[in-house]
Parts: structure tokens; C-alpha cells; sequence
């Protein structure tokens, strides 16, 4: 029994490992001096990355049945489309449209 205790811990020291040295390479990658494009596409692919190791392993989905999997997907999806009907409503201001003025104002 803590043969089975130690392989454990020493799987949870191993991804404790993995998500340091990916939150260092994220601190390096900032001072890189990439386009900002390119830094937050790198960022978020580090930061998918790290979810998916802590939802694997800290949160035991790696070991669950398929409906748990399921429920997660469609989250994810329903989130998604939340995130997208957020930016496509606000891409309905013209590119440069800066409101300066309180709205009463330009009423007159």
C-alpha cells in the first residue's frame, strides 16, 4: 500500500514540475519581445496546456467514464458561443470609434 502511496505522489510532484517550468516558460516568453499577437497566442496555448495537466490529474478526469467528458465538452461549447456572442455583438462599433461624450450629449 505505500508502494502505491509513492507512485502518487511522485506523479503529482512530476505534474507539480511540468506546471512550474510551463508558468516559467510564460514569464519568458513576455520578455521575448514577440508581437503581442504572437505572445498572447503562445500564453494561451501555455495556459491550455497547464488546464488540461491540473483537470487530468489534480482533478481526476484522466480516470473518469465518458459522460463526464461529455458534460465537459458541451461546457466548453456553451462558453465558446457566450465568448463569441459577446465579440460579434461588439463588433458592431465601426474599427477607431472612440465614445468620448456622455450619451445625453450627443442626443442634442
Amino acid at each position: 500500500m505505500t508502494h502505491d502511496v509513492a507512485v502518487r505522489v511522485r506523479g503529482y510532484l512530476a505534474i507539480f514540475g511540468a506546471l512550474f517550468v510551463l508558468t516559467a516558460v510564460t514569464v519568458g516568453v513576455s520578455y521575448l519581445g514577440l508581437p503581442v499577437r504572437s505572445t498572447i497566442l503562445v500564453a494561451l496555448a501555455i495556459a491550455t496546456t497547464k488546464a488540461a495537466l491540473v483537470a487530468m490529474f489534480f482533478m481526476h478526469l484522466k480516470y473518469e467514464r465518458g459522460i463526464v467528458y461529455v458534460t465537459l465538452t458541451l461546457t466548453g461549447v456553451v462558453f465558446a458561443a457566450l465568448l463569441a456572442f459577446t465579440l460579434w455583438s461588439e463588433a458592431d462599433h465601426v474599427l477607431g470609434t472612440r465614445f468620448t461624450q456622455p450619451y445625453e450629449e450627443g442626443r442634442r
